[in-house]
């Protein structure tokens, strides 16, 4: 069985190129593309993310035919800034996480109970200030 597509890819595996494009009708009404330009960016990024750039099976749905792009700027696929950084202190990062999750226990009981100690004492003149406060 074959794996379920998305509308969009569907569309493209059916029409194609046609799919992408603004049609008009035999009523001479003009009909919107069956894949949207947000839609088939996606799908476009997909490809080039998953190395299928280049070619398309109208099987599976996977890939994208450069020929659909249309002329101008495409834009850039740029890696995620400091990706590197990132991946160089992520062993220290969760090392740090780690150790402060080991007390966490403790310094919650702690801030609960100073909360708690931090309140005035349930008396009638404390309830009655209270009262006469949120006037």
């Amino acid at each position: 069985m074959p794996p379920k597509l998305n509308r969009a890819l569907r569309a493209l595996c059916q029409h194609g190129e046609d799919a992408l494009r603004q049609r008009i009708s035999a009523d001479g009404k003009w009909h919107k593309a069956l894949v949207s330009k947000r839609k088939a960016a996606g799908i476009r990024k997909r490809a080039v993310i998953d190395g299928t750039f280049g070619t398309f099976n109208a099987e599976t749905g996977v890939g994208w035919d450069p020929k659909w792009d249309r002329p101008g700027n495409i834009g850039k696929m740029l890696p995620p800034k400091n990706w590197t950084r990132t991946l160089e202190r992520r062993e220290e990062r969760a090392q740090r996480i780690e150790a402060k999750l080991a007390n966490m226990d403790k310094e919650i009981d702690n801030y609960y109970r100073e909360k708690q100690a931090s309140k005035p004492e349930p008396t009638h003149e404390n309830y009655y200030k209270s009262f006469k406060m949120k006037r």
